[in-house]
C-alpha cells in the first residue's frame, strides 16, 4: 500500500498535529506500508513567493482577508505540490485538514480516495470565526466552503466523539466515522534542562502546551497565587512551551509576586522529560479535543487534573482527573487536595488502568489500518499487521 500524507503543516510547527502525522509516518514505515508526505514547504518557489507578496497585503488587513489569504495560499500550495507527484501511484490520501486533501485528491486527477483525522477542536468555521471575529455574511460562506470541502471526504477518523458531534453539520451524509484517540509512543531523549537542584520538599506541577488565550496558562498561575493566599506555598509550577503570551505571562508571575514557584523552560522536544519529573499535571485549556500533553502524563504516571472542557471528560476514567470549579478559589481548594501523595496515587492508578484500554498504541494503530483497509476496498495485497509490534 502506498499512502499520501497531506498536510499543510510544516515539520517545525508547534502543533500536536505534527507530532501524529511523524508518528503515523514512522509506524506506517516500520509496518511496510510506503508513505509520502506533502506539506507547505513543498509549495514551487514560484509560486510561493507570489504568495509571500500576497501575504504581506492580505494580512495587513486582518480579519475576513486573513482568513481568505490562508485558504488560497494553503489549498493551491499543497494542490500545485501534489501535482508534482501525478505520476506516482497512490491508494489512499491521509490528510490532515480538509482542505490539504482535497487538493491533493484533485492534484492527483481525482481518483484516489481520502481519509481524514479531524484535528480541529470545534469545527474549523467555528475557530477561524472565533479567532478572526468574523461577521455572519462572511461566516455563511466561509461555512459554504468547507461544506463543499467535506463533500469529496467520506471516511473520517475523529481522535474524539466531542470533534465529531462539533462538526457533523458539516459533513455529507453517509460518512465512514471511526473514534481513534491519539495516543503515544515515547522514545528515549537528551535529558531537557531541569533546574540544578529539585526540592522534594516542593510539589511540582507542570503544565505543557502553546503559550497562548486557549491553552490558558494564566489561569495556573492564579490558582499559583490563590494556594498562596491559602497558606500552601510548598508547591513550583513548571511551564513547559513558548508562544505568544510567554512575556505577558512572566510579567504575571512577577506582578502576582509567584517568580519563587514558577520556572518557564520554552519549547521543549520531548516536554514529557520535564513531566515525568513533576508530582502533578495541570492542564488549564479553554478547548481541546485530545490533547498529547495529557496522554504523554498518563504515560510516564504523571497523574493528571484537566478542566472538563471539549474532548478531555472522554480522557479521563470518571471520577479521577475533573476539576470542576466554579471559581479560582474552588478550583485551588480542589488541587490542593492533591497535595496528599495518596489521593495521587490513587488518581495514578485509575488514570494508568484507563490509558491501557484506551490509549493503547497498537491497537489503535490496528484500528487505523483497518479503515485503511476498508477505504481502498482491498484485503490481500495488505498485509494483517495485527500482530505487529511496536
Amino acid at each position: 500500500m502506498n499512502v499520501l500524507i497531506a498536510t499543510y503543516l510544516v515539520p517545525s510547527s508547534p502543533s500536536g498535529v505534527v507530532t501524529y502525522y511523524q508518528t503515523l509516518a514512522s509506524d506506517l514505515t516500520a509496518a511496510g506500508v510506503d508513505i509520502h508526505i506533502v506539506d507547505a514547504s513543498h509549495t514551487p518557489t514560484s509560486w510561493r513567493k507570489f504568495l509571500g507578496v500576497l501575504k504581506r497585503i492580505m494580512r495587513a488587513m486582518g480579519g475576513a482577508p486573513s482568513v481568505i489569504y490562508d485558504e488560497f495560499a494553503y489549498f493551491t500550495g499543497i494542490y500545485l505540490a501534489a501535482r508534482k507527484l501525478r505520476g506516482s501511484t497512490f491508494d489512499l490520501i491521509h490528510a490532515q485538514d480538509a482542505r490539504s486533501g482535497v487538493a491533493a485528491y484533485l492534484a492527483l486527477g481525482n481518483r484516489v480516495p481520502i481519509i481524514l483525522t479531524c484535528h480541529f477542536n470545534d469545527d474549523p468555521v467555528r475557530e477561524l470565526v472565533q479567532k478572526f471575529t468574523l461577521k455572519p455574511v462572511f461566516t455563511r460562506r466561509l461555512t459554504s466552503w468547507y461544506t463543499y470541502l467535506f463533500s469529496y471526504i467520506h471516511t473520517y477518523v475523529f481522535v474524539s466523539n466531542y470533534a465529531y458531534t462539533q462538526s457533523k453539520h458539516l459533513l455529507p451524509s453517509g460518512i465512514n466515522k471511526s473514534i481513534i484517540p491519539n495516543t503515544v509512543r515515547l522514545t528515549s531523549s537528551p535529558q531537557p534542562d531541569c533546574p540544578n537542584t529539585i526540592d522534594r520538599q516542593k510539589l511540582i506541577i507542570s503544565n505543557v502546551g502553546y503559550i497562548d488565550e486557549r491553552k490558558n496558562q494564566k489561569l495556573l498561575l492564579q490558582l499559583g497565587h490563590e494556594l498562596r493566599s491559602q497558606g500552601i506555598s510548598n508547591f513550583h509550577l513548571w511551564l513547559i512551551g513558548d508562544g505568544p503570551k510567554l512575556d505577558n505571562y512572566k510579567l504575571l508571575a512577577t506582578e502576582l509576586g509567584l517568580n519563587d514557584h514558577v520556572t518557564f523552560f520554552g519549547r521543549q522536544a520531548s516536554p514529557w522529560l520535564l513531566v515525568a519529573q513533576s508530582d502533578l499535571y495541570i492542564h488549564t485549556a479553554l478547548n481541546d479535543n485530545c490533547p498529547y500533553s495529557i496522554i504523554e502524563a498518563f504515560a510516564v504516571r504523571t497523574p493528571v487534573l484537566a478542566l472538563p472542557i471539549g474532548g478531555i471528560p472522554e480522557m479521563l476514567p470518571k471520577g479521577f482527573g475533573e476539576l470542576n470549579g466554579a471559581t479560582i478559589c474552588e478550583l485551588a481548594s480542589e488541587v490542593s487536595q492533591y497535595f496528599n501523595p495518596t489521593l495521587r496515587q490513587q488518581l495514578i492508578n485509575a488514570q494508568a488502568t484507563n490509558y491501557a484500554l484506551v490509549f493503547n498504541h497498537s491497537a489503535n494503530f490496528t484500528k487505523l489500518l483497518s479503515v485503511y483497509r476498508q477505504t481502498v476496498e482491498v484485503s490481500s495485497p495488505v498485509p494483517d499487521y495485527s500482530s505487529f509490534e511496536f
